[in-house]
């Protein structure tokens, strides 16, 4: 099984470190699969800590705002992340990032991977007890993939240490 790989300073120097796929908490596990009650979870969960720098994860073709609840429990707490395409081997995707705050300046722009495009959110507003993490999903034209297989996952933040 592939882990996400997780960039930090120290790993720009040849130590790489992990991000985790978070584990079973009060809401259930972030792995591709997860029972969701009558449907499964359509991607994968990487754990984080809110206010962290998110990086692309892979080339991210026309990135825009993606909200990933059509409603809003609590105007002062929305839940954002990005919408975007992207390709890997030779595949095409529609891809999700969840629960983060995009940067706005880059709406409608090609994205490279690893480049910063926005901040890591909390989940405790919607979800108390839940582990914070982001969202990462992609899907073809015709079935959602299990994200982790794809070798493509950056989180990143060279201020924050692990």
């Amino acid at each position: 099984m592939v882990i996400a790989l997780l960039l930090t300073s120290e790993a720009l120097k040849g130590r790489p470190m992990f991000n985790p796929v978070r584990k079973n908490d009060a809401w259930g596990d972030g792995y591709f699969g997860a029972s969701r009650g009558s449907r499964p979870h359509l991607g994968v969960d990487y754990v984080v800590n809110e206010g962290e720098v998110v990086y692309a994860p892979c080339d991210m073709d026309s990135f825009n705002l993606s909200y990933p609840y059509s409603f809003n429990t609590n105007d002062n707490h929305i839940l954002t992340g990005a919408r975007f395409n992207t390709k890997i081997d030779g595949i095409n995707f529609d891809g999700r990032l969840w629960y983060f705050t995009p940067d706005s300046s880059l709406f409608g722009r090609d994205i490279p991977k690893g480049y910063p495009i926005g901040t890591a959110q909390t989940l405790q507003h919607r979800y108390p007890g839940i582990t914070d993490h982001l969202h990462f999903q992609l899907r073809t034209e015709t079935e959602t993939s299990d994200a982790i297989k794809y070798d493509g996952w950056y989180y990143v933040d060279p201020d924050n240490w692990v």
